[in-house]
């Protein structure tokens, strides 16, 4: 019976000191709501963070594109720049080339060496004479006159070369060019291309003075020497766009001297190899009634 009552009073002890202290329920409570706070707080501090930094990738994407377009804007406007240098350059340029066709029609058309035009040009042309074949005898007034003739050449010669020696190479040629087409100064003109070949003969207008040199051989009917001259011009400047011409007037030479084979080789080469060419035009021509 006393194990029974000291029982019943160590339960009842036990009993109401659990009553006297509760389990801190509301503690448990409160620091789960304060875990829950903070794990809040610092997602949605993260968040923060993130689109902070989207933001600034979005401020630096948008200042590269930005920067891109100012320089394609800037590339653009060079390239309109260079565009319309380019067009002025090639007006220059065909101006230029034009000027010079026209300048080897000119010459063309003075030394056509044809008809009744070659012969006005050919009047034009001081020659050298010979005293002892063409003047008469026992007239001194005539040997004197060609005296003179001779002289004059002579001199025109020594000039040329001296002057041709001190200028540029484009001065050169120019000045070459207009003993042709300005001064109609055919004597001197034959020395001052030859001097240009001499002083340049790597010049881009050394088979241009070939050719004028041959020209103006033909027109004394020199056609050896004409031949000689046309025939560098082929051979040695095949690029050159003075060839058709030289190979019509290579055939033009045959033909003065009778080769007519000769002129019938020069005038189908010409025709096979620069067909389009008003030089074959005449060629084809010339073949129909050989």
């Amino acid at each position: 019976m006393d194990v029974k009552k000291s029982l019943i009073t160590a339960l009842s002890l036990i009993s109401i000191a659990v009553l006297a202290n509760p389990a801190p329920v509301a503690d448990l409570s409160r620091s789960s709501n304060k875990t829950f706070g903070a794990q809040n707080s610092a997602r949605a501090g993260s968040v923060e963070e993130r689109l902070a930094a989207l933001e600034r990738v979005v401020e630096a994407r948008a200042s590269a594109q930005l920067e891109m377009q100012q320089q394609l804007q800037t590339l653009l406007d060079e390239v309109s720049e260079l565009r319309g240098t380019t067009e002025v350059h090639n007006h220059k340029l065909e101006e230029i080339l034009q000027q010079q066709r026209d300048i080897y029609q000119e010459i063309d058309r003075r030394l056509g060496g044809q008809g009744s035009a070659g012969v006005a040009v050919q009047s034009n042309v001081p020659t050298t004479v010979e005293p002892q074949t063409s003047v008469p005898a026992g007239n001194p007034a005539a040997v004197v006159a060609a005296d003179q003739v001779a002289a004059s050449e002579a001199a025109a010669t020594q000039a040329s070369a001296s002057s041709t020696s001190t200028m540029s190479e484009g001065q050169a040629y120019e000045q070459a060019i207009n003993f042709v087409i300005k001064d109609n100064n055919y004597a001197a003109a034959i020395p001052a291309f030859e001097s240009f070949i001499e002083n340049y003969p790597n010049s881009e207008y050394t088979s241009n003075s070939h050719y004028w040199l041959g020209q103006l051989y033909y027109q004394k009917s020199d056609f050896p020497k004409a031949k000689t001259h046309f025939e560098r011009v082929v051979k040695q400047y095949p690029n050159s766009s003075r060839v058709p011409d030289a190979l019509e007037k290579l055939g033009m030479v045959a033909e003065k001297q009778n080769d007519l084979v000769a002129a019938k080789r020069f005038y189908n080469q010409l025709i096979k190899s620069f067909p389009k060419s008003k030089p074959a035009a005449k060629a084809r021509k010339k073949l129909e009634t050989m």
